[in-house]
């Protein structure tokens, strides 16, 4: 043997050696700690050994937990002693470096993490594990993870979730107790805690977290009482009262700011699958986009169970965003002053009955999230399709929407993603419904005050803006927007596009919001309303024509009185001025240098193009000659071209 295999071997040989000397001390110390009744210092000895896994290999961990298991399993004494310190210890050993492509029970370390969990949860102290659990789980953050693969920081985090909350579950049952309330509010706490600390991002960890949730609030148990109570029968029965309401408000609580919770940066998808359905209906085809949450169908079955009224709530939501927005109850001298307190009004709202503490300030009360509320009521009757279970009118969707959406664009900690997809949801839904009551839209939008129908389109504006992650989200809000737009007073829609376009910081927006204007410049309202109004005047009983009305009158001959917008001289002249503001923006002149600004070239292009479109059929005059020479001038100093002579 040579001298590198010898010592290569000696290596092995120690690392061995190292290894069993650790048994060895795991076995000794328990024996001792038994013996003396010194459990404190077999807990020291554990937290020596585990408190670092690093210092191990893979393979090496697993075997200290796998004797570590033995020991535990051969003493439900010292399981009850020790156990408190346990969790902590053991949770890092979930990580390794397993990729997840196969069954969980062959990740390492994992096996044995779950069998020592589940020796702690029937043999441990229940109401210390309880304690300490609780608090870890508060604690507990995702971003602790060695890893930097965020799917396996993700896989981790669950299976250490999974395990700790199973583990409160299970010490929770075994607690005697006269006021379990108490306990459940520490573990209602906790876990809300943890969503707040570790957001959910997609619709896989929604899933999972969901899961958790309605397990544990569907199996939920009182736990015992004690085995001696020292109260008169009269006082047990009233404290069991009180003792049971106060269980049912914190699991309805629970459930409730849960599903909030985990919708706050996560957007289901309602508003696509029923867009994506209207669609298909008008072309006679079947989705091709469904929301399939199981666990959230089963979540609003569980709320139901509760006695939580859904649809009830969801009505007084409504009526309250209607009171709440109410412009009779603005203060101001002036439209600018009626926004300013209308916002001040949606955020102070937003504080108190969306973002409110599950339980109250002065914890004399636990109140059912809202929010919750209005996420588990849209999962009931978004995928279902249900027209009829409630009856929501365009005005009723656009204060839902300011409610809901304002806040956020005022401050980043309002925000909530699942608010654009509910909004978005609600406003097609009342669009649709107007349709099949053959209700007129554009009617019922010229009766919502201008000020909030602008600030509507500026919350639809704001969705755009801030959901560039989810561009199916984003078509669907744009085309809401087209379609508001179209059916909106014509003053209120021009005056909307012709100040974004002018204002909008976001280059990729204006471009296509250019596009929306084109639409509403040159096309007239009977190419969006002739088939609607076909359908709303025909009846499948019909067999022959009604000739007792008389013949429709021939169209008049103006191209700009049909179309959603007309194209006056002095609108013209604003676009015009829109134009030279994208030529300034994109040819950026310093110190006697011409740069191109590539992110306005975008919207540069598409005004362009749009100059040329509406001068095909006359609707507008040649009248950018100014700008093209703009154009032409700055051009020539980009590219150094010679300055032709003009004939």
């Amino acid at each position: 043997m040579s001298d590198t295999e010898h010592e290569l071997g000696l290596d092995a040989t120690i690392e061995a050696q190292e290894l069993e000397k650790i048994f060895e001390v795991f076995t000794q110390a328990a024996a001792e700690a038994k013996e003396l009744g010194d459990f404190l210092s077999y807990s020291t000895i554990l937290d020596m050994y585990l408190s670092e896994p690093e210092r191990y290999r893979v393979e090496e961990r697993d075997q200290i937990l796998s004797h570590l298991l033995k020991i535990l399993d051969l003493d439900h004494d010292l399981v009850y002693e020790i156990g408190w310190d346990l969790p902590a210890l053991l949770l890092p050993f979930v990580e390794s470096d397993y990729a997840f492509d196969g069954a969980l029970r062959n990740a390492p370390c994992v096996f044995n993490v779950c069998k020592i969990f589940e020796l702690l949860a029937h043999h441990g102290n229940s109401k210390e594990l309880f304690l300490k659990s609780t608090e870890l789980l508060s604690s507990l953050l995702e971003n602790d993870a060695v890893t930097e693969n965020t799917y396996f920081r993700h896989k981790f985090y669950d299976v250490k979730l999974y395990c700790i909350f199973e583990l409160i579950d299970s010490c929770l049952r075994r607690i005697h107790t006269l006021y379990p309330s108490r306990f459940l509010a520490m573990t209602v706490a906790s876990f809300i805690n943890s969503l707040h600390g570790n957001p959910v991002a997609d619709l896989g960890e929604a899933d999972f977290r969901w899961k958790r949730v309605y397990s544990f609030a569907r199996n939920y148990q009182r736990p015992p009482l004690p085995e001696k109570i020292e109260v008169s029968p009269q006082e047990l029965e009233k404290i069991n009262s009180d003792e049971d309401y106060l269980q049912r408000k914190l699991l309805t609580g629970f459930v409730t700011e849960a599903v909030n919770l985990v919708t706050k940066r996560t957007v289901v998808g309602f508003a696509t699958d029923f867009l994506n359905y209207l669609q298909c209906v008008a072309k006679n085809k079947e989705s091709e986009h469904n929301v399939y949450l199981p666990v959230l169908d089963r979540l609003v079955e569980l709320a139901l169970s509760f006695d939580v009224d859904l649809t009830t709530n969801f009505k007084d939501f409504i009526e309250e965003s209607n009171d709440l927005v109410d412009t009779q109850e603005l203060e101001g001298e002036d439209d600018d002053e009626k926004h300013g307190h209308l916002f001040e009004k949606l955020v102070v709202s937003y504080q108190k009955t969306i973002v409110s503490s599950l339980i109250s300030s002065e914890a004399k009360a636990v109140h059912d999230s809202a929010a919750g509320v209005l996420v588990l009521f849209t999962n009931s009757v978004g995928p279902n399709k249900d027209m009829k279970k409630v009856t929501v009118t365009i005005n009723d969707a656009v204060s839902l929407t300011l409610r809901l959406v304002i806040p956020g664009m005022i401050h980043t900690t309002f925000f909530n993603r699942g608010f654009t997809d509910i909004a978005v949801f609600w406003s097609w839904y009342a669009i649709h419904q107007a349709n099949l009551e053959k209700r007129n839209l554009s009617l019922e939008l010229s009766k919502t005050p201008s000020l909030l129908l602008l600030a509507y389109l500026q919350a639809l504006l704001f969705m755009l803006i801030s959901n560039r992650e989810y561009p199916n989200l984003r078509y669907v809000v744009l085309t809401l927007l087209t379609k508001v737009l179209a059916h909106a007073p014509e003053d209120t829609s021009y005056a909307f596009l012709i100040d974004s376009l002018n204002d909008c910081p976001y280059e990729n927006l204006k471009t296509a919001l250019v596009g929306v204007f084109k639409e509403l410049v040159t096309k007239e309202k009977s190419d969006l309303c002739e088939l609607t109004n076909t359908l709303q005047d025909s009846s499948i009983s019909e067999s022959k024509p009604d000739n007792s009305r008389p013949p429709p009158l021939p169209k008049r001959n103006s191209s700009r009185s049909t179309r959603f917008i007309t194209l006056t001289d002095s609108r013209v002249k604003e676009l015009q001025g829109v134009l030279q503001n994208a030529v300034d923006r994109t040819f950026v002149t310093e110190d006697g240098s011409t740069t191109i600004d590539r992110d306005s070239c975008g919207t540069l292009v598409a005004l362009l193009s749009l100059q040329h479109v509406l001068q095909k059929p006359g609707l507008i005059k040649d009248e950018s000659s100014e700008v093209v020479s703009s154009l032409k001038g700055k051009l020539q100093k980009i590219l150094q071209l010679p300055t032709w002579p003009v004939f």
